[in-house]
């Protein structure tokens, strides 16, 4: 069976929504859910069910195993695909909806972002710049299968606190199996340390693209030559720092043209840029439409 779900997504697009709780297991910050058409059947007027299907974000980590069927997703204004032998992962802030489900059977774990590992945040953040959709094989597939039924064995049980330990110790080697099936598929590159730069920058440019605009000031506050930023970036990513610098403001000013009604004007000077028309020319350039084309486009 298939669920269309982008007509409930557009009537909730006035204001974006942010899931700060995980709110069927507070006590121990962790969710885990069995999904399938039947599930679906009976909640698609819930509620909390509408805000997990509307752009929203969330403060925690969700990883989707999908065994079968397929799902279509958007994140940050790129629709997804995924098929029955995948899965995929959404990080905390990431402005993310679900467009359709079809004939889909699979586990959704969410968990606080205090009990991911930072080895594998880091390994998560990079998917920020890079469009990796693995396929698993069998062997991968029944090893997180294996691993995931053994946490719903304890996850099931009345009493959860008695073995939290437990839990968390299951969900983090699931997690970390994911993050290896990730890894695998990053480009190969020379050392780590090309990596931890990578992820240096991506951490600063989050917090300064409003203000920083120029490699060299990166490569300043990370102590180290433009040149062996923008190697160390490029070889990871496969994109140069200035591109990155703006595909960020770029994606920024969408969330802003999407999820607010500031004025254009008003949303060139929320990025940094005081020249309103500069910033139009840049936004036109990357994405062959002016801002209000833009937002036209996207709130039919």
């Amino acid at each position: 069976m298939k669920f269309d779900l982008q007509e409930q997504a557009l009537m909730k697009r006035e204001k974006i929504h942010t899931n700060k709780h995980i709110t069927d297991n507070r006590s121990i910050n962790f969710l885990l859910h069995h999904i399938s058409d039947n599930d679906l059947q009976g909640i698609s007027d819930n509620e909390e069910f509408t805000n997990l299907i509307s752009d929203h974000t969330d403060d925690y980590f969700v990883f989707f195993f999908l065994q079968e069927g397929s799902a279509k997703v958007r994140v940050d204004f790129k629709e997804i695909e995924f098929r029955n032998g995948t899965f995929f992962c959404t990080i905390p802030g990431q402005v993310h909806s679900i467009i359709s489900l079809s004939n889909i059977k699979g586990w959704v774990l969410a968990i606080d972002a205090v009990f991911v590992k930072n080895e594998y945040k880091a390994i998560f953040n990079k998917l920020h710049f890079l469009s990796i959709n693995p396929l698993l094989s069998q062997e991968e597939s029944d090893e997180l299968l294996q691993c995931i039924l053994l946490i719903n064995k304890k996850y099931s049980l009345k009493d959860k606190l008695l073995c939290q330990g437990i839990l968390y110790d299951l969900a983090s080697s699931y997690i970390g199996m994911i993050a290896e099936i990730y890894q695998k598929g990053f480009p190969a590159i020379k050392s780590n340390r090309l990596f931890e730069i990578t992820s240096q920058f991506k951490t600063l440019l989050s917090a300064n693209y409003q203000t920083m605009k120029r490699p060299n000031q990166y490569a300043s506050e990370i102590k180290i030559s433009p040149v062996y930023l923008n190697e160390a970036v490029k070889s990871t990513t496969g994109l140069s720092v200035r591109d990155c610098i703006q595909n960020e403001i770029i994606l920024q000013a969408k969330r802003l043209l999407y999820y607010t009604d500031l004025t254009i004007k008003e949303i060139s000077i929320k990025l940094g840029y005081d020249d309103w028309a500069y910033f139009t020319r840049l936004f036109t350039k990357s994405t062959n439409l002016t801002p209000s084309q833009f937002r036209k486009t996207y709130l039919k």
